[in-house]
């Protein structure tokens, strides 16, 4: 008996750090990323982005494991959703699925990326002193 229940924990334990490690490729939308669109998507909001996120990882993750939206280029994302929706002859609210198409264009690989900020950080040197070094 106890066999069985430590065997169930650790099979548990493995599908709850899966599915958190899964959960973390399709990125949550911040402010900044709203902000970082604004050139490609105007007018795209937080709320937007926030549920385009949860109807890519609703509709996608029933039938199959979702991609992130960063292995595809923004203008890949509008044919595949359409070949998805053809293959597995899914019906999905026009309105959703430009609230998908344009989370998954946000976060693509051609989307643009939030500029280096320059940010210096203090390095240890061998001595105990510190100097400054740029993080990028």
């Amino acid at each position: 008996m106890l066999g069985r229940l430590v065997l169930g924990s650790a099979v548990l334990g493995t599908v709850l750090v899966l599915a958190c490690a899964h959960a973390g490729f399709v990125p949550q939308p911040t402010v900044a990323d709203v902000d970082r669109v604004q050139p490609i998507e105007p007018g795209l909001t937080l709320a937007e982005m926030q549920q385009g996120r949860a109807i890519y990882v609703q509709r996608c993750s029933s039938c199959h494991p979702v991609h992130g939206p960063g292995e595809y280029r923004g203008d890949q994302w509008p044919a595949l959703v359409e070949k998805m929706k053809r293959e597995k002859k899914i019906r999905i609210p026009e309105h959703e699925q430009v609230l998908m198409e344009r989370y998954l264009v946000a976060f693509s690989s051609t989307a643009p990326r939030l500029p280096d900020a320059g940010v210096s950080v203090v390095v240890p040197t061998m001595e105990g002193t510190s100097s400054a070094a740029a993080s990028r």
